[in-house]
Order: C-alpha cells, then sequence, then structure tokens
C-alpha cells in the first residue's frame, strides 16, 4: 500500500513539474508589436519631412518673386494666377537633397489664399513621390491655425487616408496611416531666410495598419521635437495601442537628446528595444 501511493504521489509530481516547463516555456512574441512601431516611425519621419519641404518653400522670397527657384534640392515654381499654386519638381530622376535623403517625384500644393494668412488652407497631391525607399500616396492638407498665447505660429497637418510602400528591390510591402498633428513653431521664427535653426514642436494622434495587418493608434504623449537641421525626429515620445495583439500597448521613445541621431526605442511590457534607421 505504502508502494501504491508512493507512485501515486511520483505520478502527481512529475504532472506538476511537467506543467510548469510547459507554462515556463511560453515566451511572448513581440514581433508584431515592433512591425507595428517600426512602420509608425516610418511615416511620422516621412510626413513630418513633408511639412518641412512645404515649409520651406512657401518661405522662399526669391520663389514668390521670380516664380522658380531650388528649394531643398527641388526645382519649384510658383503662380499665383489664376490661383496660388507651387509645385515642388524632383523631376524624373532620384535627387540627393541636402538630408541626405534621394527623392523623386512631384508633390502640388494648392493654396486657397496666402499661407501666411491665418485660415490658410494647403493641399499636397503627391506625384510619383518617394523618399529613398519609400513610396507615398495620398494627399494630405496643412492649414495656418494662428498664434498661440505666447505668440508661436501654429499649423495643422492632416493625412486623411495614406498609403506607404516599402520598396526593395525583390518585393514591396504597403501600411496605411493617417493622422492629425498640430505644428508649434518653437525657434527660429526671427530668421525666415535661414532654417537651420528652425525647431518645431510635434501633438496629436495618427491610426493605421502595419504592413502585418495588425491595427493600432497612436498618441503623441511627449511632443515630438523636429528639428530641420537634423533628418530624424529628435526627442519625444509615442504611445502605441494595438488592441487586436497579444502585447496591447506600448510607447515608441525617441532618444536624440543632445544630438541627432537615428535610433529610437520601443518599449513593451517593460522591455527595451532598440532599431536603427538607415534610411527613413
Amino acid at each position: 500500500m505504502k508502494f501504491i501511493n508512493f507512485q501515486i504521489l511520483l505520478i502527481v509530481l512529475l504532472i506538476i513539474i511537467a506543467g510548469s516547463c510547459k507554462k515556463g516555456s511560453i515566451e511572448t512574441n513581440y514581433n508584431p508589436n515592433l512591425l507595428v512601431a517600426n512602420n509608425q516611425v516610418i511615416a511620422e519621419r516621412a510626413y513630418s519631412q513633408v511639412f518641412n519641404i512645404f515649409f520651406m518653400v512657401v518661405n522662399d522670397s526669391v520663389l514668390k518673386a521670380e516664380g522658380s527657384d531650388t528649394v531643398f534640392g527641388a526645382h519649384c515654381t510658383f503662380t499665383d494666377t489664376p490661383n496660388i499654386q507651387y509645385v515642388i519638381d524632383y523631376l524624373p530622376y532620384y535627387t540627393m537633397c541636402p538630408d541626405g535623403k534621394i527623392r523623386k517625384g512631384v508633390i502640388t500644393v494648392n493654396l486657397d489664399k496666402d499661407f501666411f494668412e491665418t485660415g490658410a488652407i494647403a493641399t499636397l497631391t503627391f506625384s510619383g513621390y518617394t523618399i529613398d525607399h519609400l513610396w507615398l500616396k495620398g494627399d494630405n492638407m496643412i492649414s495656418n491655425t494662428g498664434l498661440t498665447m505666447s505668440m508661436q505660429p501654429t499649423y495643422m497637418h492632416e493625412v486623411p487616408s495614406a498609403t506607404l510602400t516599402l520598396l526593395d528591390s525583390l518585393s514591396s510591402q504597403s501600411f496605411h496611416w493617417s493622422s492629425e498633428k498640430m505644428f508649434i513653431h518653437m525657434e527660429g521664427i526671427g530668421t525666415p531666410a535661414d532654417f537651420k535653426d528652425d525647431v518645431f514642436e510635434i501633438t496629436g494622434t495618427a491610426s493605421g495598419s502595419a504592413t502585418n495587418g495588425a491595427a493600432y493608434s497612436a498618441t503623441i504623449g511627449e511632443a515630438l521635437s523636429d528639428y530641420f537641421n537634423c533628418r530624424w525626429i529628435r526627442t519625444g515620445i509615442t504611445n502605441l495601442s494595438t488592441p487586436g495583439l497579444d502585447v496591447k500597448t506600448g510607447y515608441i521613445d525617441y532618444i536624440g537628446e543632445d544630438s541627432c541621431t537615428n535610433q529610437v526605442i520601443y518599449y513593451f511590457n517593460g522591455n527595451p528595444f532598440y532599431d536603427e534607421f538607415i534610411f527613413h
């Protein structure tokens, strides 16, 4: 009887140990969340650069006076009759721009009035517009929303529905993105002809579906810093919500506090994941 009881006890212990080992062997798969974060960073940077280029173009006094000028590597034209229009043309060839990125295609800007009048709305249309290995499709709007209480100019950048396609020699992958962002002109206001000292703070929200099909939303928790003299967003935090994935939340930390860096950190379940962007 004692032997039988010992056998039963041994079997129970083996079952418990086996169950514990099986439970301990299950690891969280963060790859779907990391892909979402990666796509969000790419879209955020790409459309922030669109805003930057647009802002430089509409501030170019030579372009307005003479009707054409080269701005940030693009051949630009300006007309104000019958309507105000800017054409930002990177020609049919790939163009190396001052930020080290290669662009191609055309951005056409139509305005209802001079952009520096409060309430002005600019509609931006892309035609074959690519940045390095990224193809952007989807109209977007930039509007002049006036001044803050501290007399800082503010602009709203709306992207109702964009498709971003990552291109390489073998395949292409697309993801979808929409956003509504406020750009506040923090530094460089007094030097309109010199953009190297311009700094904007970005706040707002975004949503989309990543290349893996995962739906997500993003909210800027700590304002992003957009330095015109840096090809990447310098600082800030974006909170992510991924309700359809095993890990429901996380955030993106742009870590270039003291320098212009292409590195970011993603946090999920308190675990840090580093990413470094060569192109985007």
